[in-house]
């Protein structure tokens, strides 16, 4: 770390957001050169550590009333960060064997077709800059061509892909493609990824938002996906928002199918796993909304000394259920 980073802790001053997520990225980068796969339980030691050393710096206090483990939020964004570095690793390290199968191999991603593409014919680095820009002035300007910009993604997937797999952080990610975030530009990214395509047609009412992205605590976010929802009552609320690795990607969807959709195809825009609690409620969602049925493999995260299953036994149990359930009236 620089000198007048140091200097601030020696004083006992908070670092700023930005020198704590720099700090944050390069102790990540050298847990994983210790191990692969560190266990949070060392990575809670670790947090701890910091802490102790750097008390004034660290801790995660209000009026000087220690909050929780006091460490918690920097475990919080340790975690995260390790999880990023692992994804962009998991996509872009080579595979051993001859080059034809390392690309075959490196393109076999759970339930992607086509997750690392090459630029077609005819489109150069250049011109996916120019529509790059373009859709920037677009996103600048409000505008809401759905169909251009639907083309403008679908045409510089490769190049979304590039950024993605070269392990750019979300906030990155956001400045660069806003609209890979919206649901027009999420859509040609996951038809594209995953073959399939996302029914747009959809009602939707504008309403008054009630909350803003300012409200929301992002250490308290998960780093998976998630919906945040704008209301007292999920049933009930008129504006949701959508996170990932503690990160507000979109504050004003109107609809909860939107958020919905936003949401699970951030797993596998991002090469995120399924969280192992989660994991039978996404793999529904997966094979029996969106129809994503690989043979074999799982997207749920692995768990030591634990059978996994191509298919969720749970999942199987319920969708037979559905199968035998009489809708008649």
């Amino acid at each position: 770390m620089p000198a007048s980073f140091m200097e601030k802790l020696q004083n006992g001053e908070r670092p700023s957001c930005s020198e704590r997520r720099q700090l944050v990225r390069i102790v990540a980068s050298e847990i994983l050169e210790v191990s692969k796969c560190p266990a949070k339980k060392h990575v809670s030691e670790i947090a701890r550590q910091m802490v102790i050393a750097y008390p004034k710096s660290f801790r995660d206090e209000i009026n000087s009333q220690v909050v929780g483990s006091g460490y918690d939020s920097l475990l919080k964004q340790l975690v995260c960060r390790i999880d990023i570095f692992k994804r962009a690793k998991a996509i872009s390290t080579p595979i051993c064997g001859t080059l034809e199968e390392s690309t075959k191999k490196r393109k076999l991603l759970y339930g992607c077709i086509n997750s690392d593409p090459q630029l077609l014919v005819g489109e150069t680095s250049e011109l996916q800059q120019e529509k790059k820009e373009k859709l920037l002035v677009m996103f600048q300007n409000n505008e809401s061509d759905v169909k251009t910009i639907y083309d403008l993604m679908t045409s510089t997937y490769t190049s979304q892909r590039n950024n993605i797999q070269s392990g750019k952080e979300t906030k990155d990610l956001l400045d660069e493609w806003p609209y890979l975030f919206q649901p027009a530009g999420m859509k040609a990214h996951f038809k594209e990824l995953t073959g399939i395509d996302i029914n747009n047609s959809f009602e939707e009412s504008a309403s008054k938002d009630t909350s803003v992205p300012s409200d929301i605590c992002s250490e308290q976010l998960p780093a998976t996906p998630c919906i945040v929802v704008c209301g007292e009552n999920p049933l009930t609320a008129s504006v949701y928002m959508v996170a990932v690795d503690q990160t507000i990607v979109n504050d004003h969807l109107l609809s909860f199918t939107e958020a919905l959709y936003l949401m699970f195809s951030l797993y596998y825009i991002l090469n995120i796993s399924y969280p192992v609690e989660l994991g039978a409620t996404l793999e529904f969602l997966q094979r029996c909304i969106f129809r994503i049925n690989p043979h074999k493999g799982t997207k749920v995260e692995k768990r030591e000394k634990k059978r996994a299953y191509s298919v969720n036994p749970r999942v199987l149990s319920l969708t037979s259920k559905i199968a035998a359930f009489d809708w008649g009236e």
